[in-house]
């Protein structure tokens, strides 16, 4: 199996939102791309530039940063065209590896415009460099620039950035200088078209924690309904946890609990409800070993929640204080 280490450039409506298109608000004008062996070994590449259709004038900024004209982008491939040779280039056996999330989100949606729906692997399984980068050298939540990485790591900058092509070079070389090994295991899920039915339900199992992408339902209490949803059990050995605190929420979009199994000790659940177009909902659930450390931020999480309510609450009832107080006043000069 290959890697197809892969950036895009793209561009936005030159005269704001008020005139972009729901459903692309981000055209792609470039794709480019290094093949990667097993071994990490740089093989292959593949660019282009895209004749761009719904945002036909270039954006001063994506003008600025990237550096194209009108004139080159007049020149380029029809996107059609362009994304057909581009996967057969991609060959049978390959895995996609970004620096982020963004790029296939993108180009899913570039490809559902033109009609070009559901053509990619399903469940689409992809490296997020970006997300490796972090846990090795930061926090795990940190999001560093390509560029960063790249003077982080010391790596030789013999190209520009900011065109496809040559950041899709630095990231494979990032690919190749940090310790990917460790974290190859680690790999993403692209849930740009979540599953639709319960046996295109994606479970994967990995060192530290399990993760779960559910189907589409069309309420959230019909998701939380769902057992495997609510449940909270082991990412080891998959028991049920003593529950500690069951789930608790702070928007609505992110809940959060905490069990303990008694023979892998302290596990973390945390589910993000996403809503889609149709207005159903799926949801991510994670379920992740921890630590007494990482069992504490749980409960500091959920004061820290249950203070905040306690100061709306407070605050909307001082409110309401003042609206009578001045309801009496008036009463009485009448």
């Amino acid at each position: 199996m290959d890697y197809i280490v892969m950036d895009l450039e793209w561009n936005q409506n030159p005269y704001g939102k008020s005139n972009y298109h729901n459903d692309m608000p981000f055209e792609i004008i470039e794709i480019g791309a290094v093949r990667v062996s097993e071994n990490r070994e740089i093989l292959d590449s593949y660019q282009q530039v895209i004749h761009p259709r719904v945002y036909k004038k270039l954006h001063y900024k994506i003008q600025e940063i990237t550096h194209f004209t009108n004139e080159e982008l007049s020149h380029g491939k029809d996107f059609k065209r362009a994304i057909v040779e581009f996967l057969d280039w991609c060959g049978d056996d390959y895995m996609f590896c970004t620096w982020g999330s963004m790029d296939l989100t993108e180009l899913q949606k570039n490809m559902r415009h033109y009609k070009l729906e559901r053509i990619l692997d399903f469940p689409l399984f992809y490296v997020d460099l970006q997300k490796m980068f972090s846990l090795r050298y930061d926090d795990g939540h940190m999001k560093r620039t390509l560029t960063s990485a790249v003077e982080f790591l010391n790596i030789e900058e013999d190209k520009g950035f900011h065109r496809a092509l040559s950041d899709a070079y630095y990231t494979a070389r990032v690919m190749q200088t940090m310790d990917y090994e460790k974290y190859k295991d680690r790999l993403s899920i692209d849930t740009f078209y979540p599953p639709r039915i319960k046996e295109e339900e994606i479970f994967v199992r990995f060192d530290q924690y399990t993760k779960l992408v559910t189907r589409e339902f069309l309420s959230k209490e019909d998701l939380f309904e769902e057992e495997e949803v609510r449940s909270l059990k082991c990412n080891k050995c998959d028991k049920p946890l003593d529950v500690l605190i069951d789930w608790f929420s702070d928007s609505g979009k992110t809940y959060y609990c905490l069990g303990k199994c008694n023979e892998h000790g302290y596990v973390r659940g945390k589910i993000r409800v996403k809503k889609l177009e149709e207005d159903s909902f799926y949801a991510i659930k994670i379920m992740k070993s921890t630590d007494e450390e990482g069992a504490n931020g749980i409960y500091e999480k959920q004061e820290n929640i249950r203070e905040k309510r306690r100061e709306r609450r407070q605050r909307s009832l001082e409110k309401e204080i003042v609206v009578d107080e001045i309801w009496e006043e008036e009463e009485d000069d009448d």
